[in-house]
């Protein structure tokens, strides 16, 4: 992972591919990824029974909520990749 100031600052980077720019995530975006309901709950001792099974489909309604439909995101097969 690399961190930019900006899209415009990561699409001046010499390695930039062009590609990868459908990764692009804002910082606020990403803390609300990291900051879904079963995340808070990661150190109870019942996380992986209770909390974890839900995680999946937590981050799923989040990306789908920001826009984040692609199946880079979604980790959905691409037919243009077969």
């Amino acid at each position: 992972m690399n961190l930019f100031r900006s899209e415009d600052h990561a699409r001046r980077w010499p390695a930039f591919l062009p590609r990868s720019e459908e990764g692009f995530i804002a910082l606020p975006d990403l803390a609300g990824f990291f900051a879904t309901e079963s995340r808070h709950h990661m150190l109870e001792p019942d996380y992986l029974s209770t909390w974890y099974p839900r995680r999946a489909a937590e981050r799923r309604a989040y990306l789908e909520r920001i826009g984040k439909t692609t199946p880079f995101w979604l980790g959905t097969p691409d037919e243009a990749s077969r």
